[in-house]
């Protein structure tokens, strides 16, 4: 099946660093997409808001994987904390702000 051959890929794409827990986007001009888990419960752009302070799209900015869930010694039992990665996305200007601004993440469930 089609998502049959999408996990592959992120399989194989995951041996790489099979210990990575973060992933930066490699570019703030908006050009970077995670490496999402599966195809269900993917955000598109209508799913990213703009930025709250100057309107200006947000972009990728990173992700967490859920092979952090292991170095936190998480159990797998029905109600464990668990993600299939959770993506980052923060203004693409870099828009002045005093103090912290809220960014915006997006999480994909696990298979």
């Amino acid at each position: 099946s089609r998502e049959d051959s999408f996990w592959a890929a992120f399989q194989a794409r995951m041996t790489r660093a099979p210990s990575q827990v973060l992933r930066l986007g490699s570019s703030r001009a908006g050009d970077s997409q995670p490496l999402w888990m599966k195809l269900e419960g993917q955000a598109s752009d209508a799913d990213i808001p703009s930025c709250q302070l100057c309107g200006a799209p947000r972009v990728f900015e990173f992700q967490v994987m859920s092979q952090l869930l292991y170095f936190f010694g998480v159990e797998n039992e029905r109600d464990s904390l668990d993600w299939g990665t959770i993506a980052v996305y923060s203004c693409r200007d870099s828009c002045p702000a005093e103090g912290y601004v809220q960014e915006f993440a997006w999480v994909q469930s696990s298979p």
